[in-house]
């Protein structure tokens, strides 16, 4: 439940720093190393967190074009539904 919550924080700060004008750039790489990991959790948090995330925040040139949205995929290629369920529905 604390990942998900996490996830949740995260959405929240991140949405309300581009309502600002702001630019984030989340960065998970790092954590991905025990050595780091243990690191930022010792050296930020005092041992008692975990992190999910290291977020670079700062404010967007005011002349830079807006990135294009990202590819999504098809609901179809991320999703399987159960064939009793695919038959309910014809």
């Amino acid at each position: 439940m604390a990942r998900l919550r996490a996830g949740e924080a995260a959405s929240i700060v991140l949405l309300t720093a581009t309502a600002m004008g702001l630019a984030c750039c989340p960065i998970t790489e790092p954590l991905e190393i025990a050595k780091t990991r243990d690191a930022v959790r010792a050296e930020v948090f005092g041992a008692g967190g975990y992190p999910q995330m290291l977020l670079r925040v700062g404010w967007a040139p005011i002349n830079a074009d807006p990135l294009p949205p990202t590819p999504r995929r098809e609901l179809s290629q991320v999703v399987e539904w159960p064939e009793e369920l695919l038959r309910q529905r014809c």
